[in-house]
Formats: C-alpha cells, structure tokens, sequence
C-alpha cells in the first residue's frame, strides 16, 4: 500500500513580492524587504527581521534555499475590525453646520 505524503503548497517567491514594504516568512519568523536593487539581472533586496529589527542584505538566490514565501492578505476581514460600511447609511450622513444626523430631524430643529 502506498503511502500517500501531504504536501502543503508554497507559494512561489516572484519579483514583486520582493518589493519594498513586502512581507516573507519562513514559517517561523516574519520578514519586511527594505530595499531592492536590481543589477544586470541579479536580484538583491535588503529583508528586516520583524521581531530583531536587524537588517540583512540577501541575493535573491540565496533566499530559495531559506523557504521564504510571500505572506499574502488574508482574503477574511479580521475579528473584530470594525466594518468599512455604516450600518444605517442615513445615520452616517450629517448635514452641513447641523452637527446632528439626518436620521433625527427632531435634534436639528431644536438646536437652533
């Protein structure tokens, strides 16, 4: 009977994501890139250690054999992250110099 291995897909390391203000990890700590410099084809990116702040400059060669991958977005908003929507759109929108909702018209009238 075969034995049948679970491999868990990377994420392949391309260009972009070596660009400045990107994140990698290696499954143990995270990484920011710095900076990158791009010399006749060859790839070099300066990558911080996230939890040490120390900085290290890498060839992108050299990162392959490390099992660095992208961290990508997470597709699911966070618990507890306020959503990016009112609930009630009327009571978002505030009429000019009123300093009350549009959703309490009683407010408005009494204020003056």
């Amino acid at each position: 009977m075969p034995l049948l291995g679970f491999h868990r897909r990377r994420a392949r390391l391309r260009v972009r994501d070596l660009a400045p203000d990107r994140y990698l990890t290696d499954g143990r700590r995270l990484f920011r890139v710095v900076t990158r410099f791009v010399n006749d084809g060859s790839i070099l990116v300066v990558i911080e250690d996230c939890a040490t702040l120390h900085a290290r400059a890498y060839a992108a060669v050299e990162l392959l054999p490390m099992d660095v991958r992208p961290v990508r977005r997470s597709k699911t908003r966070p618990v507890g992250e306020p959503s990016r929507q009112p609930a009630d759109p009327a009571v978002a929108e505030v009429p000019a110099g009123t300093g009350t909702t549009a959703a309490d018209p009683s407010r408005a009238a009494s204020s003056g």
